[in-house]
């Protein structure tokens, strides 16, 4: 952030220089909106240039509640304007914005350029104006070209060579922060205008780059139609059972308490488990347990590390469980509720498009990547998410839909290797688990016992991301030397899958980064890295990046199909929530069997590949408790 002294730091390398401000970005002409007239000349100017940037300020940075203050809206990288909405006597009222700039809101004939256009669509629907004609998103565009920042201020400074003021300077910070509607509308206006203009001149400095980088179709095609979708989905939120979360915070609280007697009884003295200096000194002075990595305040207490040591000691299960507890318990079961918007009753998550690598969406307030499936509590917060049968519901008899691609990697890693075996199989239908371990054991598919199928589905689902023999060995209890065994075998049964993953890394090495089926890049300098930590790891990307990367393509555009479907077929359902493979849809009983049809349907119809794709469906009161549907 040091961005003043950037260019003052002797022998600073020319990289981390920006380039220098354009002269064709000095002296932008910036207009107050006072007037009716002026609104008519902003619309006037539009349509003449025939593209608009546009971004607003506003009280919040919840866009499902924030007050709208200002739009500010621009036609070049020097010419920008500022309509105050929530500025006392120097207001203009939505209903005269509504009239003068509706219409080339949403004329198909001209472009709207934005940074996170979400957030502005967000606000900008919640007070009642629509923009429908959005050709660019700044935000996305530095994403998909691997720009590690993506805000506005640092690809101003970085691409522009424009310090932009920040935010803070407005409003300030802590106690001493205040609403944007508070600053003295020069300040707001000028800030304001900065932005729109940054925005305009961002979408002419990447757009030339998209068309180098071969990024435009997963922009324009993927990407950008998306941003609706997800729009629609954060406004219709999902309901959440609070009073079943109350319940269950008890029960969490009751079952810590009992395991902090535990802790304290096995290990002689009462310690404060969430304290990571005494959990530390405890389990590796005075129980002299094997150590991890070395931090700042002593020896590592994190998860990774305590699993391994789970049956060194008696504690360290207790322990394990305990964190987990609290986790759940911080994190969903006493966050949820808090999460609950008064006016709509429901909890309404925001996606995010430009944060995770792969290209998968990730989500907050709350996250719900990240909720413990595999746990029975990690279910049980699932229990909480339901379909919505109070007053205000928005369909009678409400059910949710749940629709989850079924081992969508796998099939993947079949159709991207061109492997006989793994095709064939998923042709037939065959248990992919049980059909591997069968080739690699050389034994007949009735002989395959339960501990067989489940080293083989570690392996198949394991490969995916580089794991090695000892990996093998952690996960499935097998010694060193038969993981190693069992990972030779299943490479010499299945030489095309080797072949593409080594093909994978060798590209990767040349190119410096890997790519899905629909172009996604990700970057893997560390490829050549000299240090080998780092180069195994890029190696790990490097395998895993094109699966992971197109099963989230896949799962975009599947995402943009069923929203079109639903609309055009005015099927009475709304999809709720993305998670990892899985989509959730709320709709009527009566009308569940034909809303899970067209939703499998759809998403198995996304692509073409060698093998079927193929979508699980079922329904249920909430998102956990879920009966399988046959829609056969």
């Amino acid at each position: 952030e040091f961005r003043t002294l950037v260019s003052i730091i002797p022998e600073s390398s020319v990289a981390s220089q920006p380039v220098a401000v354009r002269d064709d970005l000095k002296d932008p002409v910036r207009t107050l909106v006072e007037t009716d007239e002026q609104l008519a000349l902003v619309a006037e100017r539009i349509r003449a240039v025939g593209a608009y940037a546009y971004d607003v300020e506003t009280t919040s940075v919840n866009p499902i509640t924030a007050q709208l203050v200002g739009l500010a809206l621009a036609v070049s990288p020097t010419e920008s304007f500022y309509i105050p909405i929530d500025h006392g006597d120097a207001s203009i009222s939505i209903d005269r914005i509504k009239t003068a700039l509706q219409p080339v809101l949403i004329d198909p004939a001209i472009k709207g350029y934005a940074h996170h256009a979400k957030y502005d669509d967000h606000v900008l629907f919640q007070h009642g104006v629509q923009v429908t004609n959005l050709a660019f998103d700044t935000m996305i565009a530095a994403y998909l070209l691997g720009e590690h920042s993506v805000g506005l201020k640092d690809l101003s400074f970085s691409k522009l060579g424009i310090q932009m003021t920040e935010i803070s300077e407005l409003i300030g910070t802590g106690k001493n922060q205040m609403m944007m509607n508070m600053v003295p509308l020069e300040q707001v206006y000028q800030y304001a205008c900065g932005d729109v203009e940054a925005t305009f001149a961002l979408v002419e400095h990447f757009a030339p780059r998209l068309v180098e980088a071969n990024q435009v179709e997963l922009f324009s095609t993927i990407e950008l139609p998306l941003i609706p979708v997800l729009e629609d989905m954060e406004r219709t939120g999902i309901a959440i059972d609070s009073s079943y979360l109350a319940g269950f915070e008890k029960e969490i609280r009751q079952r810590m308490g009992e395991l902090e007697r535990e802790i304290t009884q096995l290990a002689g003295k009462a310690i404060s488990i969430n304290s990571p200096k005494q959990l530390g000194d405890l389990l590796f002075v005075d129980l002299q347990l094997p150590t991890g990595r070395k931090t700042k305040t002593g020896y590592s207490v994190d998860q990774d590390h305590l699993e391994t040591i789970r049956d060194n000691h008696p504690i360290i299960p207790a322990v394990l469980e305990f964190k987990s507890l609290g986790k759940l318990l911080s994190t969903y079961v006493t966050a949820l509720p808090l999460e609950v918007n008064p006016k709509t009753g429901r909890i309404h998550t925001s996606y995010n498009q430009t944060v995770a690598a792969t290209g998968r969406l990730s989500s907050q307030s709350p996250n719900l990547q990240n909720i413990p499936v595999r746990t029975e509590s990690g279910r049980r917060v699932r229990e909480a998410f339901v379909a919505d049968r109070s007053s205000r519901a928005m369909f009678k008899d409400a059910v949710l839909i749940s629709a989850d691609y079924s081992q969508i990697e796998l099939r993947l890693m079949a159709h991207m290797s061109g492997e006989p075996f793994l095709v064939e199989a998923f042709r037939q239908g065959e248990d992919i688990h049980k059909a591997t371990a069968s080739l690699v054991y050389g034994v007949d598919a009735a002989e395959v016992t339960s501990d067989m199928r489940r080293v083989a589905k570690t392996v198949n689902f394991g490969l995916l991301y580089g794991m090695q023999a000892f990996g093998l060995s952690r996960d499935t209890g097998l010694t060193r030397q038969e993981a190693q065994a069992f990972i030779d075998q299943y490479w010499s049964r299945l030489p095309m899958v080797r072949a593409f993953f080594q093909g994978t890394i060798a590209r990767a090495t040349e190119t410096g980064y890997v790519e899905t089926l629909y172009g996604r890049r990700r970057g893997v300098p560390d490829l050549t890295s000299s240090n080998g930590m780092r180069r195994s790891a890029a190696e790990r990307v490097a395998t895993n990046m094109p699966l992971q990367g197109t099963a989230a393509d896949i799962m975009k555009i599947a995402m943009i199909n069923l929203h079109r479907e639903l609309r055009e077929q005015q099927v009475p359902a709304n999809m709720l929530l993305q998670v990892h493979d899985e989509l959730v849809l709320e709709t009527s009983q009566a009308d569940m069997q034909d809303v899970a049809r067209l939703v499998k349907t759809t998403m198995e119809s996304v692509a073409e590949l060698s093998v079927p794709l193929t979508v699980d469906a079922s329904w249920g009161p909430n998102w956990n408790d879920q009966t399988d549907l046959d829609l056969d």
